[in-house]
């Protein structure tokens, strides 16, 4: 797997994944393989030992995070792969990335808007945000969301 820039020649990857299952009710469906468009951020979460607050000694986590729109957010609630309880259907929301690759590869997308390909929420530790998207492949977004 690797960071792809667009219009650059690439091979489909092939991505094991374990999936886990977002909407405890009788609609539970695996978390699917989705495409997401947002802008990739750097932000610091607290961490160990209580995930309150660095300044009361957690260990400070810093993590990608996808901004998305209020429309894609809306996209995937109509789709039932997250609830209304996760996020504010009528606000931008945070999706934690888990980058393609090694933690550093996707930096040259830092402050810009991309598309990432991935599998919507995944089983591994220190997750800040509602939602995870483990990446397969990012692109540059041509089409410019502010």
């Amino acid at each position: 797997m690797r960071v792809m820039a667009v219009n650059e020649s690439h091979e489909q990857p092939v991505y094991p994944t374990k999936y886990v299952f977002p909407v405890d009710d009788d609609n539970v469906i695996p978390l699917p393989f989705i495409t997401l468009r947002g802008k990739l951020i750097r932000h610091t979460f607290p961490g160990v030992p209580n995930y309150e607050s660095i300044e009361d000694g957690d260990y400070p986590e810093t993590r990608w995070v996808l901004e998305i729109l209020s429309t894609e957010i809306r996209r995937l609630i109509d789709l039932k792969y997250i609830t209304e309880n996760l996020y504010n259907p009528d606000e931008e929301g945070w999706v934690q990335l888990i980058a393609v690759g090694n933690e550093e590869s996707p930096r040259s997308f830092q402050n810009k808007q991309i598309i990432v390909q991935g599998y919507l929420g995944t089983i591994i530790s220190h997750i800040h945000t509602p939602a995870t998207i483990e990446a397969t492949e990012i692109y540059e977004d041509s089409q410019q969301m502010d």
